[in-house]
């Protein structure tokens, strides 16, 4: 995979929209925090996550975190550099095992890093099943080819590394770690073993050869100009298209796109739920859908970074019957830092957002407070009555992997492809705070919502019918093929 988080990051770092965390300086140590900053940084932390997370404790006991706390700060016996602070609140929040539970600090560090045209170890993965392979080349020679099972990094055995990486990234399960590995190798290689000369890589050859190579790092460009050198064959696939068209065969395929207005829908005052744009894709798809006569729907949610639900709403609205929510349980945290956060926001009964802001306005500090999520009533204009298949990959995130929760629990849709990383079943709903001397932003689930079955197992979306993503270095769509195949064979 290219690297999907550091593509994302790097536009923003170098706009100033993502920028380090201004640096304090300590006698002793330029660019570093005092001791007694940085001590005040975490204890504000777990005061501030105690009264504002949706349920903290969800998976971690109060007395597991504060031991943790009492380590962190055992730690700090003098000023401290600043990215290493970084990478410790990283610790912090990656403690609990909740993935909407983060900080970015110590990534906006390897950014500036990257921006400055430092080095970075060019290896990008992917995984298949437990098993992490290389997905491009990393260098000019034949060395490490893609498709190589690789064994260990720098000596260490890839269990024991996804272990250290799992210390530093929030994660619900060892599969949505793995995702973001998969999203940011580069990135997560530089956090762990810093600016290094080279990387060791120990890995089983696509012959089945067991070889060691080594990687030089090499510039941000520099490893785009490589890959792009030597690119491998793949899907013709954007995933943040707004796609439909008639497959033929009685079948039609709507690729969404994400459920938030893209940047050239968003306007002048960069809305993300300018919504307008995509209800008018909506219809014109439903419309071409309906004079196509198609008997079955493919809907393709792989790698859909998700969205608002107001705008997935349009689709599911129809598709059924009957009225609908998303979610069998929705409750909320009214934390001071979130009722500030809403208390301009506008209080009405017909949306879930006017429900949230009027509960958060009612309730004392701390509260948590359930929510009684409003009904999404039936679109007939030219609402589809055939059968629906919903494509998810392990890349298909947030409300993507709720919409598909909610099309499988309500029996209107067919689940295919690979099982989500991402659990429908979530902490979520994020705000933010910041620390008072790094300025570091702390991001927080406010809300726990349960999918339509009622279900609160930490797993991703198991889909009905499995399909395996489409091997490396292969340019046809096999998942998508596959699916036709099985679509055709069921009528």
């Amino acid at each position: 995979m290219l690297h999907g988080l550091i593509r994302s990051f790097i536009p923003l770092f170098l706009l100033g929209i993502i920028a380090p965390v201004s640096a304090q300086t300590a006698d002793g140590c330029s660019n570093c925090y005092t001791a007694q900053e940085a001590r005040e940084d975490l204890q504000v932390l777990f005061t501030k996550l105690q009264q504002e997370h949706v349920n903290l404790f969800a998976r971690r006991s109060k007395a597991e975190y504060e031991a943790h706390l009492q380590q962190l700060l055992a730690r700090i016996d003098g000023p401290i550099k600043r990215s290493e602070f970084h990478l410790m609140l990283h610790e912090a929040m990656a403690f609990g095992n909740i993935g909407h539970s983060k900080t970015e600090a110590a990534l906006a560090d390897v950014f500036g890093h990257i921006g400055n045209d430092g080095k970075i170890i060019p290896l990008s993965i992917a995984y298949r099943g437990d098993t992490m392979i290389t997905d491009n080349w990393t260098g000019t020679s034949d060395a490490l080819p893609p498709g190589s099972r690789i064994t260990a990094l720098a000596g260490i055995p890839v269990e024991e590394f996804e272990n250290k990486v799992r210390k530093i990234v929030s994660a619900d399960t060892v599969r949505l770690l793995r995702t973001q590995v998969e999203m940011g190798m580069p990135a997560y290689l530089y956090l762990l073993f810093g600016p290094v000369a080279y990387l060791d890589v120990d890995y089983i050859a696509p012959d089945g050869k067991a070889v060691s190579h080594r990687i030089n790092p090499v510039t941000f460009s520099e490893m785009y100009a490589l890959q792009d050198a030597r690119a491998l064959p793949r899907p013709e696939r954007k995933a943040s298209a707004r796609i439909h068209r008639d497959l033929g065969d009685g079948i039609f395929y709507l690729q969404p796109g994400p459920f938030s207005a893209t940047q050239a829908e968003r306007g002048e005052d960069g809305d993300v739920y300018m919504i307008e744009p995509f209800r008018a894709f909506v219809s014109e798809a439903f419309a071409a859908m309906a004079e196509s006569g198609a008997q079955d729907l493919i809907m393709d949610l792989r790698d859909n970074g998700g969205g608002d639900a107001s705008f997935s709403d349009l689709i599911i609205a129809r598709l059924i019957d009957n009225p609908y929510r998303f979610a069998s349980r929705y409750e909320v945290r009214a934390g001071p830092n979130t009722k500030a956060v809403w208390s301009d926001r506008p209080r009405d009964d017909e949306t879930l957002a006017g429900r949230i802001a009027a509960a958060l306005t009612d309730a004392e500090d701390g509260e948590v407070v359930s929510i009684e999520l409003p009904e999404t009533q039936p679109i007939a204009d030219n609402a589809f009555g055939g059968r629906v298949w919903v494509m998810v990959n392990r890349h298909s995130y947030s409300n993507a992997a709720v919409i598909a929760a909610l099309m499988q629990d309500l029996g209107i849709a067919t689940i295919v492809g690979e099982e989500t990383a991402d659990v429908p079943t979530t902490y979520g709903a994020v705000e933010s705070f910041n620390l008072p001397h790094s300025g570091a932003s702390i991001i927080y689930p406010k809300a726990y919502m349960v999918r339509p079955s009622g279900s609160e197992e930490t797993r991703g979306v198991v889909p009905d019918f499995l399909i395996a993503p489409t091997p490396i270095g292969q340019s046809e769509d096999w998942m998508l093929q596959i699916a036709k195949r099985q679509i055709l064979m069921s009528r």
